[in-house]
């Protein structure tokens, strides 16, 4: 499914590009479609840091995002690193001692604070909220002559930036310069342009188990169940990667297993991340096409573990699991493998693998393909491989019907009476 953000360059006076804003759009036209205000900021959120990438944005530039006052009373802006987003309050927030709570919060922590559209300098509550504020955007069409000379005084005083936002022709580039005006955005310096890419649908099943996991007592979440729930939706467990790296305490660690980036995440990250998908939406992911991809997914990773317990030892064996699990989400993402691996926090040797670098989690995954393509004459050209092909065929019959039991327990793929074969516990 193709994703759409609008990007608008905010300039210096220098006339360099000081930031971006990401705009919420729902197709190539370059306009905006009135939508429910979290559900726009959510997509948007989701389809910047995680399905299209900051290093294709905005080149980690910050980047300006308006946020509802629910998302603020989340603290959602907390989950990103400060040096990457400014939050940009919405001209309807109600400035409350809860909302200014969480500005001084945010400001603590090394965030940067714009208001949005800023017309009415004499509003309730807003000169306890300016202590907080680091940039002022300026409607300069909306704004009275009046008020616009209260702005300028007010930034004055409290030592904070002017933004002039819908700027349109040389002349009101020049006053605004003249006015003492820092930062500049609207047509007449850019349109905004549309960036797009693919998001991979993840199966609601699975979500919804997360949410019933995550909703009880932090002492009673089971870190286990959680990654058993991740291991069967490797969309989920991507999009799980991605929000690592949004993070600057987490994405310096290397992940070798689905569990560490469970932890690395933590269950409180975890649960503002759910919230923010439940507002944006799940996607039923009926696709045969997409199903057939998790389901091969699923074999691949079952078959790389069961391979590496047999040779290697069992706690080694999760990063293999995780080798076979993301080695489709080039397919899924509909973007080069590299390109869609590279931002991802994983081990080093896991990313070689995909490098296609012979070492050993590229080799245990060869040896999955192959046996999925039913290539026996390269498969009994393996004379230096531990296991025999007798055992591979194990591995590899142990593996389908792990993921095929899956999808008849979580995704209701089976028809009345299909039967499948019990297996012990893998």
């Amino acid at each position: 499914m193709e994703v759409f953000v609008a990007r608008q360059p905010i300039l210096t006076v220098e006339d360099d590009v000081y930031a971006y804003e990401l705009l919420y759009r729902n197709s190539e036209e370059n306009r905006f479609v009135p939508m429910d205000e979290n559900k726009a900021t959510s997509d948007v959120l989701m389809n910047s840091f995680v399905t299209i990438g900051l290093e294709r944005l905005s080149n980690h530039k910050p980047c300006f995002i308006n946020f509802t006052e629910d998302l603020l009373l989340e603290k959602i802006p907390a989950y990103f690193a400060p040096e990457e987003l400014v939050v940009e309050i919405l001209e309807d927030v109600s400035f409350s001692f809860e909302m200014i709570q969480v500005c001084r919060e945010l400001k603590s922590k090394g965030y940067t604070i714009a208001l949005d559209d800023f017309i009415d300098p004499e509003r309730a509550s807003i000169f306890e909220l300016l202590h907080y504020v680091d940039i002022i955007k300026v409607d300069i069409r909306m704004v009275t002559e009046e008020n616009r000379r209260k702005i300028m005084a007010l930034a004055g005083n409290y030592n904070i930036r002017l933004l002039a936002e819908k700027v349109e022709t040389r002349e009101e580039h020049e006053r605004c310069l003249q006015e003492g005006f820092e930062l500049f955005q609207g047509f007449y310096y850019s349109r905004p342009d549309i960036v797009k890419g693919v998001d991979i649908p993840f199966f609601t099943s699975t979500y919804v188990q997360m949410l019933m996991e995550l909703s009880t007592a932090d002492e009673d979440i089971d870190m286990e169940r959680i990654t058993k729930i991740l291991e069967q939706d490797p969309a989920l467990t991507y999009k799980l990667l991605r929000l690592i790296n949004t993070s600057r305490r987490e994405s310096k660690f290397p992940v070798q297993s689905i569990k560490q980036a469970v932890m690395l995440l933590g269950t409180e990250s975890l649960k503002k991340w759910l919230y923010v998908l439940s507002v944006d939406q799940t996607i039923p992911a009926k696709s045969a096409h997409t199903r057939l991809i998790v389901k091969t997914s699923l074999v691949r990773a079952k078959m790389c573990e069961q391979m590496a317990v047999k040779i290697y030892t069992k706690e080694k064996a999760e990063g293999y699991f995780l080798t076979g699990f993301m080695s489709l989400i080039d397919v899924l993402t509909q973007r080069p493998s590299l390109e869609t691996i590279e931002p991802l926090p994983l081990a080093e040797e896991i990313k070689e693998a995909f490098r296609g670098e012979n070492n050993t989690y590229r080799k245990l995954l060869d040896i999955a393909v192959k046996l999925e393509a039913a290539d026996f004459d390269w498969l009994e050209r393996l004379t230096d491989f531990p296991l025999t092909l007798s055992q591979l065929f194990e591995c590899y019959g142990r593996a389908a019907a792990w993921a095929e039991r899956l999808f008849h327990e979580y995704f209701n793929e089976y028809k009345d009476g299909d039967d499948v074969e019990e297996q012990e516990s893998l």
